[in-house]
């Protein structure tokens, strides 16, 4: 790991690192934060900045040094006084709640602090958020506990109430398109991405074998087939979008990808044809002809149904009957069958 991560974090969200510096100028730092903000808006970052910050042997203007002992460890992931707890599988099940809680009650390996991370914190299990509560009330002396989520609402009300919330910002359009640049994403990617994600790492996954490409290309095959009626969306729903869907983050980008395209079409509808605002680039001309084709009615209710769907993944509706189902009821709404 490179010695980036403080400019990382200052970077990302230089606002938080700064109420941070003061915080710590003030001896006022909390036991308990919650970390809160979309992909790839820097909670990680800021979470180690935090933890090389309180573990720097030679902090220089109230920011860690980056080349002392500690600060190397912390930078390579061998520091035996952080622990790490992360989700398996869709959730962090109380288990891995009562190792951490084993880490607790150890006195810290090397000196007088520890540090707890949390990813994901959304994720834990209604029993593992409980069994962690009365930890988050009494962790004692130097521990500070982190947890990072990007869907507060998904945290227990009694954990948000016990820790102090930082809330990040999300990365704007135009440094997220900068970044993807630099990530060497071809630029019509880039444009779809910046509606999908906030994170580089992310994007960077999708594109693993063109991945990313291929489903761009595979939900526009979709679009045009199903904003024309034609019933051969279906079929492409089963040979080319399925096929594609091989795992659960790949389902939900696919569906994403759907809205996206449709909301792209009704931005088109109400006049909008900048490149800041459309994603799909390469399909401006199908957009057009598309949104010139139906009424804002019918448009609307298209985008709608796009909206439900991600939900629909979360209750563990079939990836396949999800897109079977929609293709009908798109093809219904736009030949003026009323859905029911």
């Amino acid at each position: 790991m490179t010695t980036s991560a403080q400019p990382r974090a200052e970077q990302l969200q230089p606002q938080v690192v700064e109420r941070l510096k003061q915080v710590l100028n003030h001896h006022e730092l909390a036991h308990a934060y919650l970390l809160v903000g979309p992909t790839g808006s820097g909670k990680g970052e800021i979470a180690r900045w935090l933890a090389l910050r309180l573990f720097c042997l030679h902090p220089v203007n109230n920011e860690p040094d980056l080349t002392c002992a500690e600060c190397q460890r912390i930078l390579t992931g061998n520091h035996p006084d952080i622990v790490t707890a992360a989700a398996t599988g869709r959730q962090i099940k109380v288990d891995e709640i009562r190792h951490l809680k084993a880490e607790f009650t150890k006195s810290a390996m090397e000196g007088n602090q520890k540090i707890f991370i949390i990813r994901d914190a959304e994720k834990m299990t209604t029993g593992a958020a409980n069994s962690l509560l009365k930890f988050i009330e009494e962790p004692g002396p130097g521990v500070y506990i982190l947890m990072l989520t990007s869907n507060k609402s998904a945290v227990l009300p009694t954990i948000r109430s016990r820790t102090q919330v930082i809330e990040m910002q999300p990365l704007s359009r135009t440094a997220l398109l900068e970044e993807l640049a630099k990530a060497e994403v071809p630029l019509e990617q880039r444009a779809v991405a910046v509606g999908l994600t906030d994170s580089v790492t992310e994007v960077q996954n999708w594109c693993q074998e063109n991945w990313l490409g291929q489903a761009i290309a595979g939900v526009s095959k979709w679009y045009n087939q199903v904003s024309q009626g034609n019933m051969l969306a279906f079929v492409s729903v089963q040979t080319v979008i399925q096929k594609l869907a091989t795992d659960r983050e790949k389902q939900q980008v696919l569906l994403d990808l759907i809205t996206l395209i449709w909301r792209d079409t009704l931005l088109v509808a109400n006049g909008v044809t900048g490149a800041d605002r459309l994603h799909f680039l390469g399909a401006q001309a199908q957009l057009q002809a598309v949104a010139g084709q139906y009424t804002m009615a019918q448009l609307l209710a298209v985008s709608q149904l796009t909206l439900g769907i991600r939900h629909q993944l979360s209750q563990n509706i079939n990836f396949q009957n999800i897109v079977e189902q929609l293709t009908i009821q798109i093809v219904q709404t736009l030949r003026g069958q009323k859905h029911e």
